[in-house]
């Protein structure tokens, strides 16, 4: 019967079909601690870190295309020890140059990202054959939505979880992951490593100088990218662990 209803559900939404504009408001719940080394190293790391950290994403739609990006609070000089870490912990999870840019006409993603002091370009395509129906329908803040699993490439351990709301007639949607029939409202990558939530929506007339396509950048596609990340962090891995001995120590002569 849910099926049933996803098919007339979907088959009313494309008929009528209409581009919305607006401005909507993401809060971003990251879970540090699952991102952290396993092991002695890890656990000690665990203890001068918060294991959650919460921000703040804005994401830009209208009828041609859609730009998603971090909103970066200013670090006060007055704070304590303990905010001013959480301060500057948001600023590294949420660099304020890395944008999303979503063509929508054309199915087009473009990611802006800063890494290692360097700027990248990661293109890609979006489209409704990267998800599959589940079938499961829900209220998700007020709005009737529909569940879908990302079919995430081949050797992507990747999982990702997307309710989106067909009522709100956009493909857009947080982070980059959209060509769905309806604004995506919630997401949950990798089993509650990263949260997604909408928190707040303006409807609103947005400009094309609004929503701008980045152009600077070494141009590189998404496995290059992690290729690239990878080899620098398993890099950094062991001129860390060559700078200690075994149980963190100095090393042994």
């Amino acid at each position: 019967m849910k099926n049933i209803l996803v098919l007339i559900t979907l088959l009313v939404f494309t008929t009528g079909f209409s581009q919305v504009s607006g401005e909507f408001i993401y809060n971003v719940k990251e879970n540090v601690h699952s991102k952290l080394p396993p092991g002695p190293r890890g656990d000690r790391m665990k203890e001068f870190v918060p294991e959650f950290v919460d921000v703040s994403t804005r994401l830009l739609v209208n009828i041609e295309a859609s730009l998603y990006s971090n909103i970066i609070d200013t670090i006060q000089p007055d704070l304590s020890q303990e905010d001013d870490r959480m301060a500057r912990m948001k600023k590294r999870l949420a660099p304020a140059n890395d944008i999303v840019f979503m063509d929508i006409e054309n199915g087009l993603v473009v990611q802006k990202k800063e890494f290692m002091d360097k700027v990248f370009l990661i293109k890609d395509s979006i489209g409704l054959s990267n998800w599959k129906l589940t079938g499961e329908m829900k209220e998700v803040g007020g709005l009737n939505c529909l569940e879908a699993v990302f079919i995430p490439k081949e050797d992507d351990t990747t999982t990702v979880t997307a309710w989106f709301a067909p009522e709100i007639a956009t493909n857009a949607g947080p982070a980059g992951f959209g060509g769905l029939p309806g604004l995506v409202v919630y997401l949950n990558i990798n089993d509650g490593q990263t949260v997604i939530s909408l928190v707040s929506q303006i409807m609103r007339e947005v400009k094309s100088k609004e929503i701008n396509i980045p152009n600077k950048g070494k141009v590189v596609t998404q496995e290059e990218y992690d290729d690239l990340v990878k080899k620098k962090m398993e890099q950094m891995k062991k001129q860390m662990e060559g700078r200690s001995g075994p149980g963190g120590g100095p090393p042994r002569h």
